[in-house]
């Protein structure tokens, strides 16, 4: 749940209409999540972007064993535990109740969290354990009953502000009852209007992905590993077309932009690209080969009726170091240097990534060459299924595990039905 609605909960349930104590209540609510805030701002100050903080660093270890502390289910009960002795012991004195507010607030924060966070889970067993529940349901995403979710918080959320806004007093007590509201009031009319994290509509020229010609709105580029350097990717005009150009020198990187696509309705991407040479070092069988000139990545969300307990649990630790960049299931569309055109097998790191050879060789290098491909075919064909959703697409041009240089750049992607022609810009 949103920090707020953990402050609220504290507040009303554990304040007992006492105004330190409802105080108390509040920022024992929001404690867990302080460590998050400091960590964001000062990633921030350091030039760290959204996508890089929540996308990569928040999965890094060292955040992770932090999260773990402030939302340990060992830790806040123990002070729970210490606060009811407290208060039995010193009976008259205040500070037992102000310990036994605070324990009870944090504590049924770290409670609510672990029933509603996915990829995003801490390890709330520590010191003893390292393990994370996988809730299978979302406080967000929609693809896990986020949409409900995030509807019953909001009603929630704006109950509890309701009644303890007619309890407080203080002027600036209310005022901060009335800021705490707002994102729930923000997330209905959201709902209601467009949906949670609604589709684009799919107009004449199908759903766009990436038109760069109006620049390139929602894509980001996105480190992997901060110890290589990044692939460089700039809006240019490619032979008169509008594209993103990306020159890879012992790099790499991705750019990416998330999307929430079903594909029932258009499950045909369609793109062009265009490589001014393959990687001749590459070899997209080997981990150390694991490089191409020219790459289209499609994330995916599955059924989790479709992801075995091996599976769930292997994905699960692979996201404490990648996070969101290991999506239940990933189709990669590449440009080889020598594979045969037609070649589908797995990436040389994880089974959950397959790659599709569509060009290979230098036979079209330095020309525009356009693809089509049926999403939910390939879907279907690699992870069994046709009801996974659309999540995340990325670009990648890499040169970090065989050196050297490339230069690719990537055009018009766009999703349209089966049946319709992929319109790629003059």
């Amino acid at each position: 749940m949103q920090t707020q609605t953990h402050a609220l909960i504290g507040a009303y349930f554990f304040g007992k209409r006492d105004a330190t104590l409802m105080t108390v209540g509040a920022v024992a609510g929001m404690a867990p999540d302080l460590p998050m805030f400091v960590i964001v701002a000062a990633l921030r100050t350091m030039g760290h972007s959204g996508r890089e903080i929540f996308g990569h660093d928040y999965f890094q270890p060292w955040w992770q064993h932090i999260n773990g502390v402030a939302h340990s289910l060992i830790l806040w009960p123990l002070l729970l535990v210490t606060a009811l002795v407290a208060r039995r012991q010193w009976r008259s004195a205040r500070w037992p109740a102000i310990l036994l507010t605070a324990a009870a607030a944090g504590l049924a924060h770290c409670c609510i969290d672990f029933l509603c966070h996915r990829d995003d889970a801490h390890m709330q067993l520590w010191p003893v354990s390292t393990w994370k529940f996988v809730s299978p349901l979302s406080y967000y995403d929609p693809g896990h009953f986020g949409v409900p979710v995030m509807i019953f918080e909001a009603i929630l959320g704006l109950f509890l502000a309701w009644r303890l806004f007619r309890a407080a007093r203080r002027r600036w007590s209310r005022g901060l009852i009335v800021l705490a509201s707002l994102p729930y009031l923000a997330t209905l009319v959201l709902l209601s209007v467009n949906g949670a994290r609604a589709a684009p509509a799919v107009g004449a020229d199908g759903v766009p992905l990436g038109r760069f010609a109006t620049g390139a709105s929602g894509w980001s580029v996105m480190r992997i590993d901060t110890k290589v350097a990044p692939t460089r990717y700039n809006l240019a005009r490619k032979d008169g077309v509008a594209a993103i150009e990306a020159h890879a020198d012992h790099s790499q990187a991705l750019f990416i932009r998330d999307v929430d696509v079903a594909l029932d309705q258009t499950p045909i991407l369609c793109w062009r690209w265009r490589v001014a040479g393959v990687i001749d070092r590459a070899d997209i069988h080997k981990k150390s080969g694991d490089d191409q000139a020219a790459r289209v990545l499609v994330g995916l969300s599955l059924p989790r009726s479709t992801l075995s307990f091996g599976t769930r649990m292997k994905l699960a630790l692979g996201r404490t170091r990648f996070g969101k960049l290991l999506p239940d299931g990933a189709l990669n569309y590449v440009w080889d240097n020598k594979a045969p055109v037609g070649t589908i097998l797995p990436n040389a790191f994880t089974d959950r990534a397959r790659m599709f050879v569509l060009q290979s060789g230098n036979a079209h290098a330095g020309k525009w060459v356009g693809e089509r491909r049926d999403l939910i075919a390939d879907m279907q064909s690699q992870f069994g299924t046709t009801a996974g959703k659309m999540m995340l697409i990325a670009l990648a041009t890499d040169t970090d595990n065989t050196g050297g240089v490339a230069d690719a750049a990537y055009a018009d992607l766009h999703l349209v039905p089966r049946g319709t022609p992929c319109r790629f810009q003059p």
